[in-house]
Formats: C-alpha cells, structure tokens, sequence
C-alpha cells in the first residue's frame, strides 16, 4: 500500500470520520489493520449489498456496527501513530474472502491478483511509472492527440517513463469531455472515487461528481503531474502520415486562425476519445426556430434563462435525465420528446455530499480509500456480468434474456411504478421493449418524479417538424417552445473522424475501417500502422458499467508494456500482426453474439451501419485485466534498424 502521502487526523477528527464511514469497508481495513479475520465472520458478517447501493451500515444491528466503529478509531489511530498494519500483504485466500464477505457474493479466487493490485499490496504500486522502466532511445517523441482524459493518462506514464511528448489540443483548454458538457445537471453516472485515476486521489466533495468539479479535478491532475507546459491549445490534427523511410510519424496541424504545421514524432498516441462529434437529427425547420437551440455538449457558459419559458427537451439518455430534473422548477413547461424508453435504476446517493471529515480520511487513510474503491469497482464492474448472457434456453418473450436479466427487469419496472405515484398512466411508455443492460443502464436523479409534475408533458415520438416557436410531433400536436435543448447523443461509431490517418503504403484508416466499422486489437492498435496506439478505441467501453478510467489505465499498462520491451532491445517500430489482430476481433463478434447488445429488438449508439457493436466491449474487465497484463512481442511485425529523421 502506498502510504508516502498520507496526512494525520486528531481523534476528534478521526472519530467523526468513522462515524460516517462504510461498515463493510472498515471491517476490511480492520483485518489488515489487526490482523483479526474474525471482523469479516460470525455476527460482522454484513448483508448482501443490493445494486449500486454502497450499503454503509452493511444491515448490521446498530450494536454491532459501533463495535466495529469503536474498533475502527482504536486501530486507526494506531496505524496513524506509527504503527504498521498487521496484515501488510495478505495471501490471495484472504483477499478474497474479505472481498466476497464485504459484499456479500462468492468472488471467484481468479479476481485475487487484481484485487492486490488494485489495493497496491506487496510492493505493486500505483499505475504511474514501473520498477522495470527502460529509458527511450535519443531522438524518441511522443505526440499525443487530444488534453482530456485520455491524453492525460497517457501523459503521466510517458512522463514517468522518460519519454518526451507533446499534447496537441483543439480546445482552449484540456479536459475533453469534461471541458465541453455545461449543460445543467451535468455530472458522471460513475462514483467519484472511482471515476478518477488510480495514482491521483482527490477530495470530492460529492459521491457523484458534477462535470465542473470532474473539469477541476483535471485541472489538479494536469498541475500535480506538470502536463500543462506540454500541451499546446487551439491546435486541430487534421491528417497523420507514417514515413517509412524516416520511421517517423508526420502530423499535420491548424490553429484556429488556418496556420498550418506539421510535427514529428516517434509513435503517436490518439486520445481524441469517442463523446465528441454531438449528432443533431436533420428535421425541417430547425434553422427557423426563433428561440434557443442547442445540443447538450454546445450549452453556453453563460446558461439560458429558462426561467417561465416553455422548454422541449429531446431525447432521454444519460444527458436528457440529467437536464429535465435540473430545469424542471424553473420553466413555465417542458415537454419531453423521446423514442426509446430507457432501463433506469435507483440512485441511492444522488447529489449526496461527502462530510468533510469522511473526505479527510479518504486522504489520510490511502486503506481506507483503496477498500471503498474495490468494493465500488465490483458494483460498477463484473457484478452485473452474468444479467448480460443470453440463455438459449430461456423464454423471455423478447424482454430478458436470462433468469438474472428477468429479474432485473421485475425490480426496475417495479420501482418505475413506485416513483410515478400516481401517474401511472404514464407506466407504458416508460417501460422499454428490450431487455435491461440492452443499453447502459441509466441512473435516476428524480426522472420519473420529474415526469409525474404537473407542468411536465411526456410525448413519446419524435420531432418531425420544427417552427420559429414551437415543435410538431410525430402524432401531429404541435407543442409551443421558447427553447428546445437537443439531448440526442453523439457519433461514436465514426471513430478518430474526421482526423485522416494514413499508414503503410498509404493506407487510409477510415477506409480500412470502411467508415464506421472500427477495429483494433486490445482496441488499442491496427495492422499497417506503427507506432499508433488509440485510448478509447474500438470496443473498449463497458457496456455492464464501470469506469472508462479503469480502462484507460489499462489500456496505458499494455502500451508501457510494450514500449519498455522496444526500447529494451533497441526496437524502432511495432506494427501488430493482421492475423493477431483479427483472431482478437472475431473473438470479439463471437463473444458478443452470446450477449444482450446483439439480441433481437436491441438497438442503439453502440452499433455501426452493419448492425456489428463497436464500442462495446464483449468481455469481463477481468478478462481483459488479464490481456493487458504484458504485451507479446510475438505478436507484432517489427524493426530495430534506426532511421533518420
């Protein structure tokens, strides 16, 4: 455990922390903390913890949980006074247990490395930087496109790896994502511990972030790891060539004013994500509207007065059940146009705060944090796994796909029912046709509450016409508007678009991806481009949950991976193997045929043209843990000759 940063807290303050503290995950700490396995048995032992519940008090008797509470400041305060914990590395038998007791679920015995990992026990460290670091040879730059997430995560292990770099950005500022969506309510559907790099923990102030705090955070990340001087803003790639001769990368570039450049570099790293092309429907008259109209990712900093205005809001994804709660005390009206109704589950901790002293232990105590982020991780991770395999056996009449999946949707529909108290008249066309995890499931910040108000309309249809002051549905009412907010989503199919890659002899990556069916190994690299990796590429998205960090960590493990070994033996290039490249990708379309993305009835953003899912990915995250452990060399074409530039 990496400890080198921990802080100190008083009793006073240590006391008040415990007492908000998670019951499953103190009884963890206090295992390792004592060494006493009899915090995770007998009476200790907590409940089952129920969907993305954190299930703080563990459903323990109030005794029970402030013995361990009482415990907990003992052996804390202990280990803040010097003393070292009891169990600094247990053996992957105990890890397992404390994880499958804390939760209440058998974890199989397979998840104990990654677990130790994750908790960065017996000496595994963080993901920054490597004990087997190999410094590059001279000459050797990276250019890493895009300053979100990803370019950021890529940043920080090129710097602890001793890899020059440069991040060009197209934005005024880095944070991709995070930088663009100001839409009221914006926020991450992923906890806040969880949804931040495993090497850079922050004092959140809530459970679930809201996209300003997320922008700070990378901000903090950005300053803490010195990234900043190396991004050079305002700068768009429009087209990467790959010069053999050189062995080099070119990248063409334009500022905001049309001056154009090219750079040079030794490997390129994409980090253009997938969540930023927004995709506007073409309906006649939408350039006539009067009003404003904008897309969700384009919402001015400055905000829109809605106050007593009569608002549309199309669409209800992630982003349009984050608007419609938080504009709905404001406007006059608003009338929800939606197509596809989605699966939505219970938000228990929706814009709860962190206490303050709960947010002090969680930078104090780095066990502490470690634990509560574990347990998170399997709640939004492989926990729901098994509720995306279709069953050949099972009947579900096209609205499950297995006994899991059946009662998943039993449970969901149900709480529908609940939150719509007496409106129920609006019960169905809220419950969709597809079967739950058919698309990501959706988290509830008071969305049928919002739709159960008096001044709310749900209309299910689509926009066929839009006036200089109101809308026409596709049942032929005409709604008045004043603003209408675009909840529709983004092109995510079109990956690295509009960006022009060309790679050996010329190639073209969209045209080898014909466009919109894009493929790579590990969703990181593509045959007959060297030295090109992508974060966020092809099928790398989680669709049963998570955290796209997690991802991109990994996706990061495997490249350093790969980079120590080239520079180890004196490597220049790397190009993945087309038949390597191809038996991953079938696996892929194999696995996926077996999953709830590919059932009948299924649609969404996740497909291309071809009705092929591209975005996500069809295996366990412990799975693909596994496959991005160490890079195999064998598994590429390379060269070790060093060329002039």
């Amino acid at each position: 455990m990496d400890d080198l940063n921990a802080l100190t807290m008083d009793k006073t303050s240590l006391t008040a922390a415990i007492a908000r503290a998670n019951i499953p995950t103190l009884a963890c700490v206090l295992v390792q903390l004592t060494g006493d396995r009899g915090w995770i048995e007998g009476r200790f032992v907590p409940t089952r913890t129920r969907g993305l519940d954190d299930n703080d008090d563990g459903g323990l008797p109030v005794a029970v949980q402030d013995e361990i509470r009482a415990a907990a400041v003992s052996a804390f305060g202990a280990w803040f006074d010097g003393r070292p914990p009891a169990l600094t590395n247990p053996d992957y038998a105990l890890l397992v247990a404390m994880m499958s007791v804390s939760l209440g679920e058998d974890i199989a015995a397979g998840y104990a490395p990654m677990i130790r990992h994750e908790l960065q026990l017996g000496g595994e460290r963080s993901s920054v930087g490597d004990n087997e670091a190999v410094a590059p040879p001279e000459g050797f730059r990276a250019l890493i496109i895009g300053a979100g997430i990803s370019g950021m995560c890529a940043a920080v292990q090129f710097a602890a790896a001793g890899i020059p770099y440069t991040i060009v950005e197209r934005r005024p500022d880095l944070g991709g994502v995070w930088f663009e969506n100001r839409y009221p309510g914006a926020a991450c559907d992923v906890p806040s511990h969880l949804y931040s790099f495993s090497y850079a923990p922050y004092e959140w102030s809530r459970y679930f972030a809201g996209s300003r705090e997320i922008h700070a955070y990378l901000q903090d990340v950005a300053d803490r790891f010195d990234i900043r001087r190396h991004i050079r803003f305002g700068l768009e790639v429009t087209e990467a060539r790959w010069d053999a001769n050189a062995a080099k990368w070119r990248a063409d570039v334009v500022d905001a004013n049309g001056a154009a450049e090219t750079l040079t570099a030794s490997m390129i790293l994409s980090g253009v994500g997938a969540f930023n092309k927004p995709r506007l429907p073409n309906i006649p008259g939408m350039d006539r509207f009067e009003g404003p109209s904008v897309h969700t990712a384009r919402y001015p900093d400055a905000g829109i007065d809605l106050a007593g205005k009569n608002v549309v809001l199309v669409g209800n994804g992630a982003s349009a059940m984050q608007v419609g709660p938080a504009i709905v005390d404001q406007v006059a009206s608003l009338t929800v146009v939606n197509r596809t109704p989605q699966w939505v589950a219970p938000f228990p901790k929706f814009k709860q705060a962190i206490p303050e002293e709960l947010q002090q232990l969680m930078q104090a105590m780095p066990l502490y944090r470690l634990w509560y982020r574990l347990r998170l991780s399997w709640a939004f991770n492989d926990k729901q796994y098994e509720a995306l395999r279709q069953d050949p056996d099972w009947d579900g009449q096209g609205k499950s796909i297995n006994a899991i999946n059946d009662s998943h949707r039993r449970g969901l529909t149900a709480y529908m029912k609940a939150e719509l108290g007496e409106r129920q008249d609006l019960l169905p066309d809220m419950i969709p046709s597809y079967p739950p995890f058919g698309k990501r499931m959706l988290l509830d910040n008071g969305w049928y509450r919002m739709l159960a108000r008096p001044h709310v309309e749900y209309v299910n249809g689509a926009v066929t016409e839009v006036r200089p002051h109101g809308i026409v549905t596709s049942d032929g009412r005409t709604h008045d508007a004043d603003a209408i907010i675009w909840a529709t989503g983004f092109d995510v199919v079109n990956l690295l678009a509009p960006m022009r890659v060309v790679g050996v002899d010329g190639r073209d990556l969209h045209g080898d991806w014909e466009g919109d069916d894009a493929r790579a190994y590990l969703g990181t690299t593509v045959p007959g481009y060297p030295n090109f990796f992508c974060l966020y590429g092809p099928n790398t998205q989680y669709g049963h949950g998570g955290s796209l960090i997690s991802v991109l960590e990994r996706q990061m493990h495997y490249v350093m991976s790969l980079l120590r070994q080239m520079f180890a033996k004196g490597i220049a290039t790397v190009d993945v193997r087309q038949d390597v490249h191809d038996a991953y990708n079938a696996k892929v379309d194999e696995t996926h045929a077996g999953l709830v993305w590919t059932y009948p009835g299924v649609d969404g953003y996740v497909r291309n043209s071809k009705g092929r899912i591209v975005v996500n990915n069809p295996f366990r995250i412990l799975d693909m843990w596994r496959m991005t452990d160490t890079a195999d060399l064998d598994d590429y074409h390379v060269t070790r000759e060093r060329m002039s530039a």
